[in-house]
């Protein structure tokens, strides 16, 4: 097997593992919920003691107070961002293979041509 091919393959079940080491801390998981909402709202829980709804900031200010890190820190970390990387890896692994693929086929021509 070619070298390119190994680093392709590599790169998809890296890429596949990301989501599913981050898969036993999520929370937020709801059964009632459809598929989009679920996706949405699934993530990894930073703070325990986290308000339900955040507290809207149109100027800057609630009432006569500045925001603090109640409100600056994320609640969780959403599972979608631990997807982005699965995408790409897989992408990039697709690719590589694919291009290993072609340049065999383009090895092996040249040698049929040749004789």
């Amino acid at each position: 097997m070619d070298n390119r091919k190994k680093v392709g393959i590599v790169l998809i079940v890296v890429g596949i593992c990301i989501p599913l080491i981050a898969l036993p801390f999520v929370s937020g998981y709801e059964k009632d919920k459809g598929i989009w909402k679920n996706f949405l709202d699934v993530g990894i829980r930073i703070k325990k003691d986290a308000p339900k709804e955040v507290p809207k900031i149109s100027d800057g200010n609630i009432g006569d107070k500045k925001p603090g890190l109640n409100v600056t820190i994320p609640v969780r970390i959403p599972f979608r961002l631990f997807m982005v990387p699965m995408f790409i890896l897989l992408y990039i692994g697709i690719v590589i293979i694919d291009k290993a693929r072609s340049r065999t086929r383009e090895d092996m021509t040249d040698v049929k041509n040749e004789q």
